[in-house]
């Protein structure tokens, strides 16, 4: 039998028991490596496959799974949210089992090495963008790219501390609640890319999200799903998702050839992928790629109601280095 370390689960509980029902049709006994033991339903993990610690020292995280896989081989490794990215790249590196390198996690991770990554390659799928650690270099980006613009930290995830930006009015205030609303004492997430920001021009658009996977076996990018999604202005909360997308097949055909073209370029390598991109036309332009499933449902329930193939199931089968199920080709 095959046995998989997952880092952490999700918060809500349908999408937290999705990944433990997958891998246990698959045959695949589960190693959870987490905070804090979660809420799941019992049988799904045995109590002495539970590695409780803080996943926030990943050195520490690392060692205890290193422990552990001296008395039971761990055959692969992945994570549900962006926090856990580098752990997955770190851990595997020391089991010698399929993951990003660390380098290419890095480019998921961080918003700034994302643009970076993507641009050097795919400069008309970034916005114009800067990197920001200090006011000064908060108004030089705003003197620059102009406004409309979006400030935000480069490691957060689930929107935290996206400040959208109309005018040059008030711009040391901004700066200063961003600055307050990221501090690590608030949220252990800032700890990763501690003062670091990114300032971006505001996109225009339709908001889309494209799910698929880096083949751990043949290094091919396949997209397994594209959802429109509908977002909020103010706060970018989502409040409505279709899947699969109802964009003409021609465009489709074009969104999903540039972003596996983003995706090669971040370098990332034997995982699943979630981008969120928006659209004009034939026209393109990356919000972020993630180096783990997607959230609010999509991967666990939407691409699997739309394409008849568990998403979920097939993220598993990739982390073990097994062949992907082409039949959820997009």
């Amino acid at each position: 039998m095959k046995r998989i370390l997952f880092i952490n689960l999700r918060s809500h509980y349908v999408e937290r028991m999705e990944p433990l029902y997958a891998a246990k049709k698959l045959g695949v006994e589960v190693v959870l490596l987490a905070d804090i033991k979660p809420q799941i339903d019992d049988g799904y993990i045995s109590e002495d496959n539970f590695i409780i610690t803080d996943t926030y020292d990943m050195a520490n995280a690392v060692q205890k799974v290193i422990e552990f896989a001296k008395e039971k081989p761990i055959d692969g490794v992945l994570t549900w949210s962006d926090k856990d990215v580098e752990l997955v790249s770190l851990i595997a590196e020391k089991l010698d089992i399929p993951a990003p390198s660390i380098e290419a996690s890095k480019n998921a991770r961080n918003k700034f090495l994302m643009r970076k990554a993507i641009s050097e390659e795919n400069p008309e799928l970034c916005p114009k963008f800067s990197r920001v650690t200090n006011f000064s270099e908060f108004k030089e980006a705003v003197d620059v790219i102009g406004t409309p613009g979006v400030l935000k930290p480069v490691g957060a995830s689930g929107s935290k501390t996206i400040v959208k930006i109309y005018s040059e009015t008030d711009l040391e205030s901004v700066f200063e609640r961003v600055r307050s609303e990221t501090r690590i004492s608030r949220d252990k997430v800032y700890k990763y890319f501690p003062d670091e920001y990114i300032y971006e021009e505001l996109l225009s658009g339709d908001e889309m999200s494209v799910e698929g996977f880096v083949s751990s076996v043949t290094g091919e990018v396949v997209i397994a799903g594209m959802t429109d999604k509908y977002v909020t202005d103010e706060y970018s909360t989502e409040y409505k998702e279709i899947e699969p997308s109802q964009k003409s097949p021609k465009f489709l055909k074009l969104y999903s050839e540039k972003v596996k073209s983003a995706v090669k370029s971040l370098g990332i390598t034997a995982c699943s992928f979630h981008a969120e991109v928006k659209v004009v036309g034939e026209a393109l332009k990356v919000i972020e790629i993630a180096a783990r499933p997607g959230g609010g449902f999509i991967t666990t329930h939407l691409v699997k109601l739309a394409s008849g193939v568990s998403f979920i199931e097939e993220t598993i089968k990739n982390a073990l280095n097994q062949p992907i199920d082409k039949k959820n080709l997009f």
